[in-house]
């Protein structure tokens, strides 16, 4: 089965050597995400509000590219670097997913230079 990908008109390649999104029969991936500046690989946005709204931000966005939206989203997994921002993640979830409940992990990692956060969805398109 073939993959395809996608990504955001105006992103920055990645990193590595991966896509920002595949699609793979009904499944859609989406990388992790982090708060960059838009359209730069530098950053990050300041302050953990604004870092989570960007990075729950562009994984709306890449849904959105991939024909997908947020009720479609199974699993999102969130990396946080400092435990005490666990509440203001839940706050920006929620205005992200209102209603919509994926299953969900979050875990504390060290992320690199000032990046509070990274998350990454599943997803399963028109489901």
């Amino acid at each position: 089965m073939l993959s395809q990908t996608f990504s955001l008109p105006d992103a920055p390649p990645p990193a590595a050597g991966y896509s920002p999104v595949v699609r793979r029969g009904p499944l859609l991936a989406i990388s992790g995400q982090v708060p960059f500046l838009p359209g730069r690989l530098e950053g990050p946005v300041p302050g953990f509000r604004e870092q989570a709204r960007t990075v729950f931000g562009y994984l709306v966005q890449l849904l959105e590219t991939a024909g997908a939206g947020v009720p479609d989203v199974l699993v999102v997994r969130i990396y946080l670097a400092r435990e005490q921002d666990f509440p203001v993640m839940n706050e920006v979830f929620d205005e992200v997913f209102g209603e919509v409940r994926p299953a969900r992990t979050t875990v504390w990692v060290d992320l690199p230079g000032g990046l509070l956060i990274e998350a990454d969805v599943l997803a399963v398109p028109g489901s």
